[in-house]
């Protein structure tokens, strides 16, 4: 009876393990397929690409936008259209249904509609739509406008942009001229023998680094820009881009794809190619020339050392952030991210809108750009996208996406998506000032110059300082602090993970000037009231007697202050301080006296992973990422994530508003696109003259362009008004360089009384031209402002002796000055004016109308 009943138990033992097993299997089997559902690839691209044709090639490859944008603040390419005011164009579908196309002409800004009209002739073929149109006779010649190409796609109504200019007669400003010539040119850099009819384009010197792949410019020589060693096995055909064009001047981009004989292996590498060509009636003339190349990592193909993963040639500025114990970091090679966990053999490629199975025209377009937030021991990445969206949930949006990685379940899910309506490159440039998520879970973020806040939880977004605006504010290295003031009274510090703000005041009689972090120290500056100045200008100096580094804590860690010097400027680096300073003379005046420097004895603290650059035969310099730890082994578990899927809408809009008549910013763009955003005229105009580009307003309109002039010219109603000014010389030369900007532009005023009331001149000239935008380009050359005496419009040069003259004119060899002191309207050399100016530390007012696009 005993055993009986123990095989009963036994049986019902096993009876019961055995309806578990199956039940853990079924509640398992509905887990897995519940878990599945729950998350799938990102989407592929759906829209289609418009390319615009020109001389039997497409160019500008355009890309489709599902919300409207500001065009205000949208450049991207231009077309001209000659005498017949034609536009060809293609739409390549890649299988989507298009329907109702049709063009709008707007004005630059986009505010004003030129031309609506439908577009119903047309061809389809393999995909591929082919068409015409002619633009009517409503746009005037010279002048830039805005082209939008409309059609309704399976994600909705989708946009095309690109700026279009009339030149009136068939020489369309000799772009087909100029892009031939750099087509050509990038093709003779693949054949040794073709490139030396070309040799004589360059200008090597010490300026062309010839050491590095990743980047060759004009200063380079033949043998780096055709490529030195490298065995090039092929190439895809460039996408063309025309980024400006001027009567004399345009300039071009490049880009396409190598493929690099790495002993038996093959690896791809991104190309851009940047041109820059004048054209004259008797040759073409090659002004900039600069090509990167970068290694495109990927999962199939990386290369590995005992203890490094190697980037080959790539700009040593890419991201690599770990984990606080440096087993796990992530890194951004090309616009995807990736993450390496060398103890647990994982490397996942996280994010990218590009792969083997999506890789077109629209996946590669690069208006976008991936930051790294945080990265966990356990490979866990919290990580933002900003820009253009190629694919996925907001393909044709623009925005910054902000998303988590989890290792454990192998999937990214988005936390936020941050509506923008301005030009994926300015959020991009904005993303790279500050993109920051607190240990709150907030993400800190740039829009439109101020910094705003975005609970992740909540999904609601608010500004962190109201009108902080550019140049008033500073931010750690690690950007987990801002720095800003309102007035000179004291500066505010926020600490962004715990959102704790703190004040520092100035003493009695002292002015705070904040002048940024060197790492997370703060820098400032202190100036006695008694010591403020003003420039030759009217705008205030703020001689500072002492420079304090401060950690965050308040501790003082440098206390500068040299007896009878002060310091006008500062220059923050790594570790070191430059210092720009003045001393006062006999007269009570401030003038320059030699530089010094604050030196950081401070050991900068290096990560348990590292960038490090390192010099080879035939790849030159290459990029590797040097690990805590030898790899333990050559093979990883490879993750590729699926997205998880939700319901709803996590998008947050912010509520931006700026008065850009009251603030307005300047962007300068290079040959390539967006170089920085400024607040200071000069900030802008410096830049761009730097990289051989223009400066933008508010309103998309011109505030200056590298190079465009005329061989000489000359204001003539100035020098007529000038001959015929009642003694000049016995009067103020400021007051009367004033008088003459004014009569021109049929103003009078007393401005003898108000110079005397102690207004400066750019505030005589703003309360004097309302319709026009004044600029304060103090300390730029002499080179740039003859761009606005090109415009008929007159500079303003103050002296440090307290004269002044206006600048009206110039030919090749000369400029043409206006002097109250000598009463006189005289040619004066242009190295001797230059001279002259430099010496003076180019103290040049001038100004713009805001609503006329000057070119």
């Amino acid at each position: 009876m005993r055993e009986h009943s123990i095989k009963l138990t036994l049986l019902k033992i096993g009876y019961f393990i055995l309806v578990l097993f199956i039940a853990t299997f079924i509640v398992g089997q509905f887990s897995n397929a519940d878990n599945a559902d729950m998350s799938a690839p990102m989407a592929k691209a759906g829209l289609p690409v418009v390319a615009l044709k020109s001389g039997g090639r497409d160019i500008n490859p355009l890309m489709g936008y599902i919300s409207k944008m500001d065009l205000s603040y949208f450049r991207g390419s231009i077309i001209p259209v000659d005498s017949s005011r034609e536009v060809s164009y293609k739409v390549y579908t890649y299988g989507s249904p298009v329907r109702d196309l049709a063009f709008e002409v707007r004005s630059i800004d986009g505010k004003s509609l030129v031309e609506n009209t439908s577009l119903t002739d047309y061809t389809f073929e393999d995909g591929v739509i082919n068409g015409s149109f002619q633009i009517k006779d409503l746009i005037t010649a010279y002048r830039e406008y805005m082209l939008v190409i409309l059609m309704d796609t399976e994600l909705g109504r989708a946009r095309y942009y690109t700026r279009l200019i009339w030149t009136e007669d068939d020489s369309r400003y000799h772009m087909e001229d100029e892009l031939s010539f750099a087509l050509a040119f990038s093709e003779a850099t693949f054949n040794k023998e073709a490139a030396k009819e070309y040799s004589k384009y360059l200008e090597p010197n010490s300026e062309g680094d010839n050491t590095t792949f990743n980047r060759v410019n004009i200063h380079s020589n033949l043998n780096q820009v055709t490529w030195g060693d490298l065995e090039i096995t092929g190439r895809t055909d460039p996408d063309i881009y025309v980024t400006d064009l001027q009567a004399q001047t345009g300039s071009y981009v490049l880009k396409y794809r190598v493929k690099v004989k790495d002993g038996i292996n093959e690896r791809e590498y991104n190309v851009k190619e940047e041109y820059r060509i004048r054209h004259t009636s008797d040759r073409l003339y090659l002004l900039d020339f600069v090509r990167t190349m970068n290694f495109i990592f990927d999962t199939y193909s990386y290369i590995l050392g005992t203890d490094t993963i190697g980037l080959s040639i790539s700009s040593p500025d890419i991201q690599l952030v770990e984990s606080g114990g440096g087993s796990a970091f992530a890194f951004v090679s090309e616009n995807r991210l990736y993450m390496f966990n060398n103890s647990e053999s994982k490397l996942a490629s996280i994010f990218g809108f590009y792969d083997s199975d999506n890789d077109d025209e629209r996946t590669r377009w690069d208006q976008h750009s991936v930051k790294i937030l945080n990265v966990d021991e356990a490979g866990n990445v919290l990580f933002s996208v900003a820009g253009y969206m190629n694919r996925g949930n907001h393909e044709g949006c623009v925005g910054v996406a902000v998303y988590d990685y989890n290792c454990s379940i192998n999937a990214v899910e988005e936390l936020a998506f941050i509506e923008s309506n301005q030009s994926p490159e300015i959020l991009c440039n904005y993303m790279s000032k500050i993109a920051f998520l607190s240990n709150g879970g907030v993400f800190y973020c740039m829009l439109d110059q101020n910094i705003y806040a975005v609970d992740l939880a909540t999904r609601t977004c608010g500004l962190v300082v109201d009108n902080i605006g550019a140049g008033e504010y500073k931010i750690s290295s690690s950007e987990s602090t801002i720095a800003w003031q309102k007035d000179l009274k004291g500066l505010s510090l926020m600490n962004l993970n715990y959102r704790t703000e703190s004040l520092k005041e100035a003493e009695e009689g002292e002015l705070l000037i904040l002048l940024g972090f060197m790492g997370e120290d703060l820098v400032y500056g202190i100036c006695n009231n008694s010591d403020v100045g003003v420039d030759r200008i009217g705008n205030p100096i703020y001689p500072m007697n002492r420079i304090i580094i401060e950690d965050l804590e308040g501790n003082v860690l440098e206390n500068y202050h040299p007896e009878g010097i002060f310091v006008s400027g500062v220059n923050i680096g790594t570790n070191q301080i430059r210092l720009t300073r003045l001393v006062k003379s006999t007269d009570n005046n401030y003038v320059s006296t030699y530089d010094d420097q604050i030196v950081s004895t401070l050991k900068e603290e290096g990560g348990s992973n590292t960038l490090e650059v390192v010099a080879v035969d035939v790849f030159e310099k290459i990029v590797q990422i040097h690990l805590k730890n030898d790899l333990k082994s050559g093979k990883f578990r490879v993750l590729t994530p699926n997205q998880t899927l939700f319901e709803g809408s996590r998008n947050v809009t912010p509520d931006i508003e700026r008065d850009v008549d009251e603030k307005p910013f300047y962007y300068a763009y290079g040959l390539g696109g967006i170089e920085g955003i400024f607040t200071n005229a000069a900030d802008a105009v410096s830049l761009a003259n730097s990289v051989s580009g223009v400066v933008t307003g508010d309103g998309n309109d011109y505030v200056w362009i590298k190079g465009n002039l005329s061989r000489s010219n000359q204001i003539m109603a100035i020098t007529r008004d000038a001959e015929n000014y009642d003694n000049m010389t016995s009067r103020n030369s400021t007051a009367v360089c004033l008088d003459l900007i004014l009569n021109f532009e049929g103003i009078s005023r007393n401005v003898e009384e108000l110079l005397a009331e102690g207004m400066g001149v750019v505030d005589i000239l703003s309360s004097s031209l309302p319709d026009s935008r004044i600029l304060d380009l103090d300390g730029c050359p002499l080179s740039t402002i003859l761009y606005y005496v090109n415009q008929d419009i007159p500079v303003m040069v103050m002296l440090n002796n307290g004269q002044s003259m206006l600048v009206i004119g110039f030919n090749d060899l000369n400029t043409v000055l206006m002097n109250p002191q000598s009463g006189e309207v005289y040619k004066y050399g242009m190295n001797d004016t230059d001279k002259l100016f430099s010496e003076n530390g180019n103290h040049f007012v001038t100004y713009i109308d805001k609503e006329r696009g000057y070119r």
